[in-house]
């Protein structure tokens, strides 16, 4: 079972997507990110609930969004918000590898033999997948 922080989510689909593998490879990454994706949908819906919850809303009743497209807050309860949005983005979310368990090894496989240099953000993100996954074999 795979645990991500649901604000890891996000840059870890994106990591994987934008690599080449093998096929066997591959299609296990492709099945891993469906599964991250699902999960990733459900924090995204928890976090629309919190703006619901939290936002501002304009004479027709909806959400009022900041120039940079953010919603903006309420003012008296903002501070609520970012409290409960913080407790979210760290909440851990579990994946059950059960279904692509006997394919993770080629994934491992590839992404250990990759003929890449990772800096910065990505290098951080394949330390943390490939200790995570590394775990699961």
């Amino acid at each position: 079972m795979l645990t991500f922080k649901n604000q890891e989510l996000a840059p870890v689909i994106n990591f994987l997507g934008k690599l080449a593998l093998a096929p066997k490879a591959s299609r296990c990454r492709s099945k891993l990110i469906k599964k991250l994706m699902e999960k990733y949908e459900e924090f995204s819906e928890d976090e629309k609930n919190l703006f619901e919850k939290y936002g501002e809303r304009d004479d027709k009743g909806n959400l009022v969004k900041t120039d940079d497209g953010n919603y903006k807050l309420v003012p008296e309860t903002a501070k609520e918000c970012l409290k409960e949005q913080r407790i979210l983005v760290d909440e851990e979310v579990m994946i059950a590898l059960d279904e692509i368990e006997e394919k993770v090894k080629y994934l491992v496989a590839q992404l250990d033999e990759l003929d890449i240099e990772f800096s910065g953000n990505d290098a951080v993100i394949y330390d943390t997948l490939m200790d995570k996954l590394e775990e699961e074999i």
